[in-house]
């Protein structure tokens, strides 16, 4: 399984609308911010709704935790980063 079947190019473009990431591709965007909240990291604002809307992480309730990774996010996060170095 690779991103591109979880989530099109399309839906990338789409999301994102003008964010500005600076040289960091927009799908990157998405691949580290799930990486992020696996690791406990707090990902920026725009980063983390971007996310969200993807359907990839869902915000805690309580709003001092980071958010949590969805089954979607996690299935994502698998195909980005699964298989690396194997």
């Amino acid at each position: 399984m690779i991103p591109q079947s979880i989530i099109s190019d399309e839906e990338i473009e789409k999301v994102h609308a003008n964010a500005n990431f600076g040289s960091t591709t927009k799908r990157d965007v998405v691949n580290f911010s799930v990486l992020k909240a696996a690791s406990g990291y707090w990902g920026g604002h725009t980063e983390i709704e971007i996310a969200r809307e993807h359907g990839l992480l869902i915000r805690s309730r309580d709003r001092s935790r980071k958010p949590a990774l969805t089954k979607k996010g996690k299935k994502y996060l698998w195909a980005a980063f699964g298989r690396v170095g194997i």
